[in-house]
């Protein structure tokens, strides 16, 4: 088992800011979110490799010049670790929602929601998604 507990700690001794953020039941993954000087990220800790492999692949299958304009920029992943940029949790306009499940739905990516998505500046971008 993960001990997620020492990592956070690990974690709050380079990034006195960062705290858990609770993913709830039935999720794969644990997200801690990062506040450096610069920008604000997020560590998402996998229960096992595949469910972070998943969610690179998924990235990675984007073509190279849409990729970060709809979907939050993966950093890097190593094994059960993975580093992505982190927006703003608000409400997510019905215009907004409706553009990103069509740009999902052209390039094969499934559970396009507002709870998946996230504001980068004046841009509202896909954090979490799968593959059909």
């Amino acid at each position: 088992s993960m001990p997620f507990k020492e990592i956070e700690k690990i974690i709050n001794i380079f990034f006195p800011k960062t705290r858990y953020y609770e993913t709830g039941k039935g999720f794969f993954k644990h997200v801690f979110v990062i506040h450096s000087s610069k920008r604000k990220l997020v560590l998402k800790i996998g229960r096992n490799k595949k469910h972070i492999r998943k969610d690179f692949t998924t990235y990675n299958h984007l073509p190279s010049n849409i990729r970060n304009r709809y979907f939050a920029k993966i950093y890097w992943r190593r094994g059960l670790f993975m580093l992505q940029k982190y927006g703003k949790k608000v409400k997510v306009p019905a215009k907004e929602l409706e553009k990103l499940k069509l740009v999902g739905n052209k390039y094969g990516l499934k559970d396009i929601r507002e709870a998946n998505i996230m504001k980068f500046d004046n841009k509202f971008k896909i954090v979490d998604a799968e593959r059909k």
